[in-house]
């Protein structure tokens, strides 16, 4: 018997090692962060106008890290990187304060996909390192994905790797996590002791300025862009 796994999702994964000061400096921005909004158990940079950190120099080294993995995470796809450029049109933090936990809350950031960019970064800044404190990241198959078409649940005995229509990462501080934008991901309630600090990026892939190959199928670089207004 052979089964064969055809049209994978990939989800990249790896262990950042920043340096104490670089570190520190993104935790000082992020809790500076905090003392400017609201205390709530989940605040998402992007929804109070803090969406373009990548701008702020606590995370230049971060920014190189997430280019060179993105790169890698494309290179296996069998991409010419070289033909490629990197921008992040969004990037933002996410604080998830447990001592401000309700009853009524059931997940950190509820079930959603990014529909403007292509792809998405999430990097632990930190977390409580102890086991079943919650807050993984939670991907979804597609809502068309054929494993949804088999009526499967009523009769399932056991969660075997082939009837997966899901699949968890629990946070780890220091881990980077790259999947495509456009695949429903939530983040599960977290129970943790001190507060857990991500970093999102969104990113958007396109060819080089002035790139001499058909570049039919591939976001033209912006830099090509024309401006169109109806002003005179």
């Amino acid at each position: 018997m052979t089964i064969d796994l055809w049209f994978p999702t990939a989800i990249y994964t790896e262990y950042l090692n920043p340096s104490d000061e670089e570190r520190q400096g993104m935790l000082d921005y992020v809790e500076e962060f905090i003392k400017s909004n609201e205390s709530m158990y989940s605040i998402t940079g992007d929804t109070v106008n803090a969406f373009q950190i990548s701008k702020d120099k606590e995370f230049t080294w971060l920014n190189k890290e997430i280019a060179k993995h993105c790169y890698q995470y494309l290179k296996e796809f069998g991409i010419n990187i070289n033909t490629l450029d990197l921008f992040a049109s969004k990037s933002w933090p996410v604080v998830c304060d447990p001592t401000q936990r309700t009853a009524i809350d059931v997940n950190t950031i509820e079930k959603h996909t990014h529909p403007n960019s292509h792809l998405s970064v999430v990097f632990y800044l930190q977390t409580d390192p102890n086991e079943n404190t919650g807050g993984e990241l939670k991907l979804h198959a597609s809502p068309t994905h054929p494993i949804r078409y088999i009526p499967l649940a009523p009769h399932l005995e056991e969660q075997l790797y082939l009837s997966y229509d899901s699949g968890e990462y629990t946070p780890v501080t220091n881990q980077l996590i790259i999947f495509p934008s456009s695949v429903e991901h939530e983040v599960n309630l977290y129970r943790g002791s001190i507060n857990r600090y991500s970093i999102i990026y969104d990113i958007i892939v396109t060819g080089k300025a002035n790139l001499e190959m058909d570049n039919e199928m591939c976001i033209i670089n912006p830099d090509q862009w024309i401006p169109l207004t109806c002003q005179s």
